[in-house]
């Protein structure tokens, strides 16, 4: 289940902390007209919401919607987070599989988008999961100092925790998204493992003069497999070389793509030569610089100079 959420919009914390059960505990019954999440941290919680049955273990991000009763259902020992909040424009998703189609689609234009665009290049909708396993531990440390700043009750505290609430939620349904796109049974697959990685290296090290070789080396593989599970990861594989008449590879085109981002943002802050700026942005040879540039954006270097500074 999966419920949509205006990213461009904050939630209203009512109140958040840690409670920690060392006995078994069972859950009181209680209907509220607003939105529970709860994360566990240790032990299990078994909650019953509007007849269905979850049980939650350690690093379970859970979802418990307004209007629905929920209570315990069998007694355990439970350490956990809680937040009550209200939002704006967040409810029920019907359909699933669209969502996440969508989701994945805002995912392949946001990787390709100019950082300088005034505007996000999606529409603000994300999708939330009812019930997710957070991986790592890191949700700890966030959470704990969210709880910290709406216990200190300085000032903003509210609007800080929301803050800090919203990142966390934008965080988890990216997480969604990905393991999503990884397999129907959601196996983290080696592959799947392998692509995010090759993704992080490449947003990296994209500056530098990368082949196949290099990549293939780095990653210990076969590149025509990395460069397979990069375009599902992202993407990227039919729109991509449709672009470029199937004549390179998904993972190339999207370097190029960073290359000629960054060299558009560089074009429009600084006074730098263009020759600089390629080599700046991992593209040695000026002249190929200036067409990959026109290629890139349907202009030349000294064209889209005089458009953005005419602005």
């Amino acid at each position: 289940m999966l419920f949509s959420y205006n990213a461009d919009l904050l939630p209203q914390v009512r109140m958040m902390g840690q409670i920690r059960y060392s006995e078994p505990w069972l859950h009181f019954s209680r209907c509220i007209n607003e939105w529970v999440l709860y994360v566990i941290r240790d032990g299990n919680l078994y909650l019953q919401e509007d007849g269905v049955r979850y049980h939650l273990a350690a690093g379970d991000f859970f979802l418990l919607e307004p209007g629905l009763t929920h209570e315990g259902y069998q007694r355990s020992a439970c350490d956990y987070y809680y937040v009550h909040f209200s939002h704006p424009d967040m409810g029920r998703m019907e359909d699933e599989t669209a969502a996440m189609a969508a989701l994945a689609d805002k995912r392949r234009k946001s990787l390709t988008s100019y950082n300088l665009d005034p505007e996000d290049p999606t529409d603000p909708i994300t999708y939330l999961p009812k019930q997710f396993h957070l991986t790592g531990g890191e949700f700890k440390a966030e959470l704990r100092h969210a709880v910290e700043v709406y216990d200190s009750r300085e000032e903003h505290y509210k609007r800080r925790t929301a803050t800090l609430l919203h990142s966390f939620l934008l965080e988890t349904a990216h997480e969604n998204l990905l393991a999503h796109s990884r397999s129907p049974g959601k196996r983290i697959r080696k592959s799947d493992v392998m692509a995010e990685k090759l993704l992080r290296y490449v947003n990296q090290n994209y500056t530098r003069r990368l082949t196949s070789r290099d990549i293939e080396e780095q990653f210990e593989g076969n590149f025509d497999y990395l460069n397979r599970t990069f375009a599902a990861l992202t993407g990227f594989d039919a729109q991509l070389r449709e672009t470029e008449r199937q004549t390179q590879a998904p993972v190339f085109t999207y370097i190029n793509i960073l290359r000629i981002n960054n060299a558009k943002q560089l074009i429009a802050t600084t006074d730098l030569p263009f020759s600089e700026i390629g080599y700046l942005v991992g593209v040695e040879d000026r002249y190929y610089f200036s067409k990959l540039f026109r290629k890139m954006t349907g202009m030349s270097p000294s064209d889209y100079y005089k458009e953005v500074r005419s602005e």
